[in-house]
């Protein structure tokens, strides 16, 4: 007891030291151990951003490598990855760096170049890190994580490229490839490039015949501004500009007439600060993991847009009037856009059918759902939900309905009119008592209820009729003696063709 009070106490003193000199904290994980400042107490302050694995936005990633390049120098070893967790402040300020080493190297070994950890003295490299990084990022600010405190995860990465430098483990093991290579020839995948695709921005600028490119991707190319290039091409049908440092767009797609898909996702944009120009042409919008409160006007300009993606957008001012003028959408996608509430205006978009609400903040579902007549697939998962809506039974066209991590205990008596449902997924949720409802249905294919809280096995499925797989694993009932106490409920189960998992 006294020794955790003693580490809340010196995790508390260090955040005050800090705030106290506004002074970016760099440490290598071990050095962190030893102060109490672990991973493991910073993320309690600091949640996960948006951001997953390779999605980092370049312009951070480019700052922090090129920190670490400089501060470095000649103290660089080959194949060494520095793998750094960022912890950003509600400016956008870097609060704390923690970092450590990975990566592997050659090394001659009986004449034969082997994969190793790099061999150097990590004492000295972390020592030449953590003294000078901070003066290196002294004016980093992500504009992306203002408003909030975050978490980024990214690793950067440094090969020693340059002859002269090169270990003989190196060496050897580009004549062991080359070789390798060599025999291999005409036999190798040839990787053969569309003509009417272009990649980059200098490509876009050097391009001849533009009447025959049908898409262009100016991906992770810090780009500020949408570039005048992407009109040398009227007749591009997809257009990338992911993962930019764009905080505004303006597209004028008189100028783009055949253009279908547009991703401007990972960029910096609000709801306000798009503008694409009345069309009829575009069908595909993905605005993922930008800022963006409520759903943009300029959807509504595209008038025969059938698929939007909004996931991990901060989606905090939804209301109804948001949803309108979007009665062509079929495929809407917020996952995980911090959704409290879903306004009744849901219903507006007649036409949908599939609507993805995976890792929200819902308590409840509203109503108007369930005038979705068309909906297919509906995604409600890793949310706090504590009932289904009671006239869920109106979507007759459900097949797939994804509902696990949630608080559910019992479902609407309905529920069995779903005659088309064919994926049921109810798994991590606090039935105890089983649902009577899950023996009726007509088409059922795949039911999951892995992880609830059934004590007994539920004799109630041995009244299942058609069923291909059932998923039972993670209830308190599968003990270690569960073939011998369950075997014949199982072997009746398997008798009738379903695949149980357990």
């Amino acid at each position: 007891m006294l020794l955790d009070m003693k580490i809340v106490l010196t995790f508390a003193l260090l955040l005050l030291t800090r705030y106290a000199s506004a002074q970016l904290v760099v440490l290598s994980e071990k050095e962190s151990v030893k102060k109490n400042l672990t991973v493991k107490e910073l993320d309690k302050q600091y949640p996960e951003g948006q951001e997953l694995g390779l999605e980092v936005p370049r312009s951070i990633y480019d700052a922090i490598r090129n920190a670490l390049d400089v501060v470095m120098g000649p103290k660089k070893v080959e194949k060494l990855t520095v793998a750094s967790s960022l912890y950003l402040n509600n400016e956008g300020k870097i609060d704390y760096l923690i970092y450590n080493f990975g990566g592997n190297m050659w090394v001659v070994e009986n004449g034969k170049a082997v994969l190793r950890k790099p061999d150097f003295n990590q004492d000295s490299l972390s020592r030449i890190i953590s003294e000078n990084l901070p003066a290196q990022l002294a004016g980093f600010i992500s504009k992306r994580h203002i408003g909030e405190k975050s978490k980024l995860n990214l690793y950067s990465n440094f090969t020693i490229s340059a002859s002269e430098l090169k270990s003989k483990a190196v060496a050897q093991n580009d004549s062991i490839v080359g070789s390798m290579l060599s025999k291999l020839k005409g036999t190798e995948k040839v990787i053969v490039k569309k003509d009417s695709v272009i990649k980059g921005l200098d490509a876009a600028l050097a391009s001849v015949d533009t009447l025959k490119i049908k898409t262009l991707y100016l991906e992770r190319a810090l780009l500020k501004s949408v570039p005048d290039v992407i009109y040398r091409f009227p007749n591009l049908e997809m257009l990338s500009l992911l993962d930019n440092d764009l905080e505004e767009v303006n597209i004028n797609m008189s100028r783009l007439p055949k253009l279908k898909h547009l991703n401007l996702s990972g960029n910096i944009l609000s709801e306000n600060s798009i503008k694409i120009s009345s069309n009829k042409t575009l069908q595909l919008l993905n605005l993922q993991r930008n800022i963006i409160h409520d759903i943009p006007f300029a959807v509504k300009n595209c008038k025969k847009l059938e698929t939007l993606w909004l996931g991990r957008n901060k989606l905090s001012a939804l209301s109804d009037r948001s949803f309108g003028k979007m009665k062509r959408l079929r495929d809407l996608n917020l996952y995980k856009a911090r959704i409290a509430s879903l306004p009744g205006g849901v219903k507006k978009m007649r036409r949908l059918e599939v609507l993805d609400l995976y890792y929200n903040n819902l308590e409840k579902l509203p109503g108007s759902v369930t005038k979705l007549k068309r909906l297919t697939h509906l995604a409600v998962a890793n949310n706090q939900l504590t009932v289904l809506p009671e006239k869920l039974n109106k979507l007759k066209r459900l097949n797939v309905l994804y509902a696990h991590h949630n608080h559910l205990s019992k479902l609407p008596a309905n529920i069995v009119k779903l005659n088309n449902l064919l994926i049921l997924d109810l798994g991590f949720n606090w039935f105890t008592d089983f649902p009577s409802e899950l023996t009726r249905f007509a088409s059922l294919q795949d039911l999951d209820l892995s992880s609830n809280n059934f004590t007994e096995f539920p004799v109630e499925l041995l009244s299942v009729q058609r069923l291909n797989k059932l998923f039972l694993r993670g209830n308190p009932f599968l003990q270690d003696d569960r073939e011998v106490k369950y075997g014949p409920q199982f072997s009746q189960l398997k008798s009738k063709n379903i695949e149980v998992f357990y």
